[in-house]
């Protein structure tokens, strides 16, 4: 017997509707409509990874190469190693582990014998490499130090909390990669990053992964908009490969078809790519933007059609946490819409 699709929130929310883990999820419940969720998300406020960056400037071992007040993608603080000094896991790390313990706190608070699974971001270690130094070289002379700071926490996570957290791997740096790569770099590229991918997802091998693909969000922009979904497909099927290859479970994968405010596309050309995707690869179609109704319903009929088969979820492109609350509520009332209406009859 088939399932309902469920909504798939990609986590975070505007800043006055998630003070704490307690707000954001009692609105994530309430706006739901009681329909089935992939997860509760327990995101903090969604300028956390600026304030990360900002945070860097007081680790003794980093000592600024660029301020910046990340207003947009070219006004971003960057950072390098003082002579001498030695950067460790600790100095990068963001305390994940206390921020679940808190919001499974909450829940306890909100629903008492509640068997929600909780959804956590994680950002990737190669992403925030890149965030916090700058250029590719830089990231990967660090990625080491950036990566023990981000399986180590998610270890935590899982040891703690066990089947009972949904980690969601975010990570805009691979499809902006691709953007920038020409095409005959793509098998390089490709290689590493499905190996740095992987290396986050094989902290927890066996335990519950959402992979979130990302065209970048920053101040509701984004950094490309794209053509087509070659890159992700790309992507993922070198990904599903390698981990099948392990005999590992491949990641459910968000995919968004658009970004900021644009109307999802609805060329089928566009979609085409999806026909190749490797089989047993579960896709939540990032379809649902709230400005644009139509066009979010023929997107989602056209990702159905081009994967042959249902979709894991429906959501929107990104987050809402650069949306007002206005739009964020519109959003997610159209995800509840389209997922009921995909849904097999009689469930």
């Amino acid at each position: 017997m088939r399932t309902p699709t469920p909504v798939h929130l990609v986590g975070s929310l505007p800043g006055p509707l998630c003070d704490k883990p307690a707000t954001a999820m009692e609105w994530f419940l309430s706006h739901s409509d009681d329909a089935p969720l992939t997860g509760l998300p327990c995101d903090r406020d969604p300028r956390w990874i600026i304030d990360w960056l900002d945070h860097l400037a007081t680790v003794p071992a980093l000592e600024p190469v660029r301020t910046g007040a990340s207003t947009g993608y070219h006004d971003m603080p960057t950072y390098r190693l003082r002579p001498g000094h030695h950067l460790a896991p600790g100095d990068v790390a963001w305390g994940m582990p206390a921020h679940v313990e808190d919001a499974f706190a909450a829940l306890d608070a909100l629903r008492p014998g509640s068997r929600l699974r909780l959804q956590v971001g994680v950002p990737n270690a190669f992403d925030l490499a890149l965030f916090a130094f700058g250029s590719v070289e830089d990231a990967l002379r660090h990625l080491p130090v950036v990566r023990g700071a981000v399986n180590g926490e998610v270890a935590q996570v899982a040891a703690r909390w066990g089947d009972r957290v949904q980690f969601q791997l975010e990570t805009p740096a691979v499809l902006v990669s691709y953007h920038r790569t020409p095409r005959e770099g793509w098998p390089g590229l490709t290689q590493l990053l499905v190996g740095e991918v992987a290396r986050v997802l094989d902290t927890v091998p066996h335990g519950r992964w959402v992979l979130h693909l990302c065209y970048g969000d920053l101040g509701h922009v984004p950094v490309f908009l794209p053509t087509d979904l070659e890159p992700a497909v790309e992507f993922v099927n070198a990904l599903a490969d390698h981990e099948s290859d392990r005999r590992l479970p491949v990641p459910t994968v968000h995919l968004p078809v658009t970004a900021g405010d644009a109307a999802p596309p609805t060329d089928p050309e566009f979609y085409r790519a999806l026909r190749r995707l490797r089989r047993g690869v579960r896709v939540i179609a990032g379809v649902v933007a709230e400005n644009h109704p139509r066009e979010s319903r023929e997107a989602l009929d056209l990702v159905v059609n081009a994967l042959g088969g249902p979709v894991a979820g429906v959501a929107a492109a990104c987050g809402y946490g650069r949306r007002t609350p206005e739009a964020a509520a519109a959003n997610l009332a159209l995800a509840v819409r389209l997922a009921r209406e995909i849904s097999p009859p009689g469930v």
